[in-house]
Order: C-alpha cells, then structure tokens, then sequence
C-alpha cells in the first residue's frame, strides 16, 4: 500500500500538524481558519472530550427513554411535561390542578401541534443549526 499525506500527518508536532490543518482547511473554498484554532483544539485535554462524548451518550440515553414513553402514552408523556414545566408534584395535585392539567391536555390534543416545547426554543434551535452560534448572538435582538 502506498504512502499517504495521513501516514506523515500524524507524526508532525502539534504547531506543524496545526498549520497543515489551517492549510488545509484554506483548500476548501478558501476557508481561513487560524493555525491557533487548530493547536488549541488539538491540545484539548483527553478528560474534556471524554466527558462530552459521556454527555452526549446520556442525553441519548435519556432521549430515548423519553421516545419510548411518548410512544407508549402521548397523553401521559405530555401530562408529565406539564407537570415539570409548572412544578406541580403529581403525588401532591389538588382538584382543581389536575383540572388545569386535563384542560391544558386536551387543548393540546385538539389543537394536533406538532411540537411541544414553545417557538421560541425551536426557532433558536433552527437558527444555531442553520447559522451557528456567533451568529445567533450577534443578532439576537432583532
């Protein structure tokens, strides 16, 4: 098997394997991403991307839990929600809560929404997706 540019890659010194990156990096449609970028991401301690690889597999772990309950009972599962969100403990509900509970339930059911959290929430989440963090926050009042 020949030679690659990975096989000399992974034996430069962080400075040089930095500045490869930025060069390369640049190749694609002249993108300028500072060689400091890159050294200072490469230096991330292990423990640190470790513990956001840990993250990431519990709220997969939670994510999933939560699927398999809104399957089970969409109506519970939204119940829960609610009950969470006002801070009503459901072991301590008086009558008229768990009125306010059934009313806010079926409001939801009739009006079919297709999302639970409010706009706001998804229209921040679309707007990171689409256009990144920095973006985001620069414009946020407007």
């Amino acid at each position: 098997m020949s030679k690659t540019y990975y096989d000399d890659f992974t034996k430069l010194p962080l400075a040089k394997m930095a500045q490869a990156m930025a060069d390369i990096t640049y190749g694609y449609q002249e993108t300028k991403v500072p060689k400091e970028h890159y050294k200072k991401a490469l230096g991330t301690g292990y423990e640190e991307v470790l513990s956001a690889n840990v993250s990431v597999k519990l709220v997969e772990t939670i994510y999933n839990m939560l699927i398999g309950l809104q399957k089970e009972s969409p109506r519970l599962f939204y119940q829960a929600l609610v009950l969470i969100d006002t801070g009503t403990k459901p072991s301590t509900m008086s009558a008229n809560q768990y009125q306010a509970l059934s009313v806010a339930t079926d409001e939801f059911e009739q009006t079919k929404k297709a999302h639970m959290l409010n706009e706001q929430t998804h229209n921040t989440f679309n707007d990171v997706l689409a256009n990144g963090s920095i973006y985001h926050f620069n414009n946020e009042g407007e």
